[in-house]
């Protein structure tokens, strides 16, 4: 029986990895697991110290602190920490128990980001100081597990992580929840949104596009913003409130024929996966990690993120041709089946995981 404990971040696309990953651990019945949840609350009792009142700190802080009531009971085999904001004050428990950082990006890799985000670098000397901690923890880590190769580059050119210690293992989806719908449905041609930020995630484009697509085009927009004026004579809906993987939001996916997300600053978009595992074409932009999901004219078509001409060219290339559709998002499928299976792609973190606990336990 292996003892694991794992550390996830509730922020954004994280939750339903970390859901995903709960389901996988428990069908493992030679696992002893404690999850650890880290979910954002505004804490007032830092709110007066800049330092101290971020996201990183707090994260961090209460994974520590969880980490310790752990550790004061028993000694687990492995931990696992999602993401490496979580881990900054973990240092000295990662040197007693082997454990595997996971992110999605590097603090570099945002920075380079920033703007979509409203982010900006700070002084050069914070800079530096928030690149030599990041390193620490890095380096403090058994294995290090990056969404993509996009930030696996960064971990290796950024903070000198050796190849060796990263594994490349995208989120994956829940194939058994989000598949094909069965049969052909008839109607107007749907497109679906999915984003909580409208702007960051290009919303505003998007309407502006579906505005020059005409009258047999159906937006779907999944977020939780309120939208600006609709274009005249555009059929759009708005669901707000909807949970990731909930019953109604599957069912969206399956009803679509195109899924978009004109963004403009993502890491590595989670919905695109979900996207493909419903054998939908998908018309994005190519920021972060996204060219690794979607490879322009194969499963779906890139566009400059911030240029809605380019985007209702796209979508209107697309609409009138539903042969090319159905090609895309079958070839969309074959790949989200071969990279992006949460149950497989899980089971090789559970595996690195039980490597970095041998290795330690030998040495």
């Amino acid at each position: 029986m292996r003892d694991f404990v794992f550390v996830l971040e509730q922020t954004l696309g994280h939750v339903a990895h970390g859901r995903n990953l709960e389901r996988v651990v428990a069908r493992e019945t030679d696992i002893e697991a404690t999850f650890l949840r880290i979910d954002f609350t505004a804490d007032r009792r830092w709110a007066g110290l800049p330092a101290l009142s971020s996201w990183s700190a707090q994260a961090s802080w209460e994974a520590r602190r969880g980490l310790t009531q752990v550790l004061a009971r028993n000694r687990p085999d492995a931990i696992f920490i999602h993401t490496q904001v979580a881990a900054l004050l973990s240092g000295g428990i990662m040197s007693r128990v082997p454990t595997i950082v996971s992110l999605d990006a590097t603090p570099i890799n945002f920075d380079r980001l920033g703007h979509a985000y409203n982010h900006r670098g700070s002084h050069p000397v914070l800079e530096a100081v928030k690149r030599a901690v990041n390193r620490r923890t890095f380096g403090a880590a058994a294995g290090l597990v990056s969404w993509s190769s996009w930030a696996a580059a960064s971990l290796r050119d950024d903070y000198g992580v050796p190849a060796a210690r990263i594994r490349v293992v995208p989120p994956g989806v829940d194939l058994e929840l989000f598949k094909p719908r069965a049969r052909t449905r008839e109607g107007p041609v749907r497109l679906l949104f999915v984003g909580g930020d409208l702007e960051r995630k290009g919303g505003l484009d998007l309407l502006k596009a579906v505005g020059a697509l005409g009258r047999d085009v159906e937006l779907d927009v999944v977020t939780g913003q309120s939208l600006p004026e609709v274009p005249r004579g555009a059929t759009v809906r708005v669901h707000r409130g909807l949970k990731p993987q909930s019953q109604t939001l599957v069912q969206l996916f399956r009803d679509a024929d195109i899924f978009v997300l004109p963004t403009h600053g993502d890491c590595l978009a989670q919905a695109i996966a979900e996207a493909m595992a419903c054998g939908l074409p998908v018309v994005t932009t190519p920021v972060g990690a996204i060219p690794e999901l979607v490879r322009s004219g194969e499963n779906g078509l890139l566009v400059p993120p911030g240029s809605p001409s380019d985007l209702a060219e796209a979508l209107g290339a697309l609409i009138r041709d539903p042969e090319r559709r159905r090609a895309m998002g079958r070839a969309g499928l074959v790949l989200a089946r071969r990279e992006h299976d949460m149950l497989a792609n899980n089971r090789r973190i559970l595996a690195f995981m039980s490597q970095v606990a041998e290795a330690r336990s030998a040495a």
